[in-house]
């Protein structure tokens, strides 16, 4: 499967959204800076909209809580993505949660700010055009995915999305420089976590990824290209 990518935003596909928080320029000059600590929310369903959020360091999973308590993760958002635009700018209540995965920093930037320099500097203007487009990039190829792909080529997608954001090449294979459960993966693929984790032992026992100290190594990419492309995991 061919993937899209961007000098500056990278694989415009990608759940595990980031870039360089430069790219923001004036709007965090003097932005304050909060920090946020694991597991607490910066937003949630019906809280009032009042400024947007870059990631200046740390992660946070953006989700869907449905009243039944089913959650859908829609993105996680790494170091220069900003979250709580969307509502932000149409002046609505937050849609979604956002949660801190680690310890976390963001520049919080209020809604007048936004709007004043969207109207003012034309680059920042501009980047915010770039970056919704990201986003609705990635959306579309969630679409594309749910609709269209079994629950095996998912996960082998998101994975090969985790090489490309934190996979360091060693002798081995792809090491992932993160640590993710089955659940998180379960829930990013939209599928159940015991069809994640039960796909995830199949492709140790087939030698295609292997687990390290808590994290994965990704040993044979080019297999897992094929599973995402359709071909079966054999049992």
């Amino acid at each position: 499967m061919s993937r899209i990518y961007d000098s500056v935003l990278g694989n415009l596909e990608s759940p595990w959204v980031s870039l360089d928080v430069k790219f923001w320029g004036d709007l965090i000059k003097d932005a304050p800076r909060r920090r946020i600590h694991a597991d607490q929310d910066i937003f949630w369903p019906g809280k009032e909209s009042t400024a947007v959020y870059i990631v200046a360091g740390g992660r946070f999973c953006v989700r869907m809580i449905h009243e039944s308590g089913f959650q859908k993760h829609v993105y996680i958002a790494c170091p220069g993505a900003m979250i709580g635009e969307t509502d932000c700018i149409l002046g609505c209540d937050h849609s979604m949660t956002a949660t801190a995965i680690m310890e976390s920093e963001v520049y919080c930037i209020p809604r007048m700010e936004l709007m004043r320099q969207f109207q003012t500097n034309q680059t920042l203007a501009s980047h915010l055009l770039r970056y919704g487009s990201r986003k609705n990039r990635m959306l579309i190829y969630q679409v594309s995915m749910l609709s269209f792909n079994k629950s095996s080529q998912r996960i082998a997608s998101l994975l090969i999305c985790l090489c490309e954001n934190y996979g360091m090449e060693t002798e081995e294979g792809i090491y992932l420089n993160l640590r993710f459960t089955c659940a998180e993966m379960a829930s990013i693929a939209n599928t159940s976590r015991v069809t994640a984790n039960n796909t995830m032992l199949l492709l140790m026992e087939k030698g295609i990824v292997e687990k390290k100290h808590g994290k994965y190594l990704v040993k044979d990419l080019i297999r897992l290209h094929e599973i995402e492309l359709g071909e079966m995991i054999e049992q």
